[in-house]
């Protein structure tokens, strides 16, 4: 079992409080890339290692400027650059990422708009870029990447403005055929948003169109060819204008469900954001209502993310016009609370977000994020995993006196203390404060005491508050 918690921490530190956990505690906040540049009117952005140098470096699709790579040095610095990218200043509106050659590495098509051709490259390897080939001109929204038809090659399906959708099937080299015609419907739709998820759990991949005109659910024969099932499987009734979807489980009952990203760029629309639930097999109930806050933000983008590490999927929207990155805890039954301020310090401030990446880009073990601006300055934030703590902490301890092993812990926990330590309470919190167990003290030594939790806890990250008869101490606690 390994003993370590972080690869970057051994011995877990302990702090001191003053008082009981904290509710909440800032665990984001806004970095300084002095090497990148970060003003290039970003659309989308999309987190990939592009060099395989073992760590996260960032695609950058910008309008009507040179798309770009942010190099990532290694410790969460980048620098800019754009090696064998066209210096011509398209407007792209998305970003597909795959080994469409085989060759071991990653390559990168930037979907436009505009209709004056995509931009398709093949990497060297080295995050080195040529031309591999060209794609059909479209009026271009949206781009996903998967394998359809099940020959082990990726897939791309092309989501278009006021045209009907293509389907380009990966010929095994790279190169792709136009079967549009014999794979999708031909609805005209105006799309900003392809997913491909095995909707009907079936074991192939399924398609959804977040479009401005009326989303759609494609349901996957086996082989590659869709059939439009929105008015069985989608709530109607709403008229939206959706930017972004993303699935995840919100509810941990192991279908995905769906959530909306919604605007109102055009004042007939909705601009409610929608969670559909998952009720079986692809067929989905609009619990809006129940589950997201009522708020008409414009929002451009979404990710799920588990934010606190307690096993469910929380949420981070980025809006344009306010609140340009916005954070929700999901309370484990797919109910979401707005906690911006008690997870990012200070707010972010950029200007018009539409894109959003979250990776590991400084090799702590814990996430980061990455806002991207339209207009202005993108967003650069670097998560801390004691943010949760420190915020009540009066004293860092200098060394430990305590020691937690295992840890990952799986059912018996030990703890090395000072000798003669009169141990009096233990309790586990979850990072956003929440008692989730009480285990039993039992002394065995002097110096060490086994602590025997009676209930099983999903894995992810805890807090251990021990109660001793000189003071109180917070030990950080990792379930696997």
């Amino acid at each position: 079992m390994n003993m370590n918690f972080f690869s970057k921490m051994a011995i877990l530190g302990a702090l001191s409080l003053s008082a009981c956990i904290p509710a909440a505690a800032q665990i984001y906040a806004e970095q300084t890339l002095s090497g990148a540049n970060v003003n290039q009117n970003t659309i989308v952005v999309k987190p990939v290692d592009i060099d395989n140098d073992g760590d996260q470096d960032l695609v950058l699709g910008n309008e009507f400027q040179q798309n770009s790579i942010l190099y990532n040095l290694g410790s969460g610095d980048f620098v800019t650059g754009n090696t064998g990218f066209t210096t011509i200043m398209n407007d792209t509106e998305d970003i597909g990422l795959g080994d469409f050659d085989s060759d071991g590495d990653m390559d990168v098509i930037f979907i436009n708009q505009g209709g004056f051709g995509h931009e398709y490259y093949k990497n060297d390897g080295n995050g080195n870029f040529s031309i591999a080939g060209f794609l059909p001109a479209t009026n271009g929204g949206a781009i996903a990447v998967g394998d359809v038809n099940n020959d082990n090659f990726p897939d791309v399906i092309l989501g278009n403005i006021d045209e009907v959708n293509f389907c380009l099937i990966n010929n095994g080299d790279g190169s792709f055929t136009n079967e549009t015609n014999d794979r999708l419907p031909g609805t005209v739709k105006s799309t900003d948003d392809v997913l491909l998820e095995d909707i009907d759990d079936d074991g192939d991949l399924d398609l959804f169109f977040a479009n401005r005109d009326g989303n759609q659910i494609l349901i996957n024969d086996g082989t590659g060819v869709f059939e439009d099932q929105s008015s069985q499987r989608l709530p109607q009734g709403v008229d939206m204008d959706t930017r972004k979807a993303s699935f995840g489980d919100v509810n941990n009952d192991g279908k995905p469900d769906l959530f909306l990203a919604n605007v109102q760029f055009n004042s007939n629309k909705d601009p409610q954001n929608r969670l559909y639930i998952n009720e079986s097999n692809g067929f989905f109930a609009d619990l809006t209502t129940l589950l997201l806050p009522q708020a008409p933000n414009q929002t451009t983008n979404v990710a799920f993310h588990d934010i606190d590490q307690n096993g469910t999927l929380d949420l981070f929207i980025t809006n344009v016009l306010e609140n340009p990155l916005q954070a929700m805890l999901n309370d484990g039954t797919g109910k979401f609370t707005v906690r911006t301020e008690d997870i990012i310090s200070p707010p972010v401030m950029t200007d018009e977000a539409w894109g959003l990446a979250i990776a590991d880009f400084n090799d702590d073990d814990f996430s980061d994020l990455y806002v991207s601006s339209r207009m202005g300055s993108d967003a650069f934030l670097l998560g801390d995993p004691d943010g949760m703590i420190l915020v009540s902490a009066q004293t860092i301890l200098a060394s430990s006196d305590y020691i937690l092993f295992p840890n990952p812990v799986v059912n018996d926990i030990y703890l090395q203390h000072p000798e003669a330590t009169n141990m009096l309470e233990a309790r586990i919190y979850t990072l956003t404060g929440e008692l989730t167990g009480l285990p039993a003290i039992q002394p065995v030594a002097a110096e060490s005491t086994q602590l025997i939790l009676n209930q099983n806890l999903l894995s992810g990250l805890y807090l251990l508050e021990i109660k001793t008869d000189k003071n109180t101490v917070v030990l950080k606690m990792r379930v696997e």
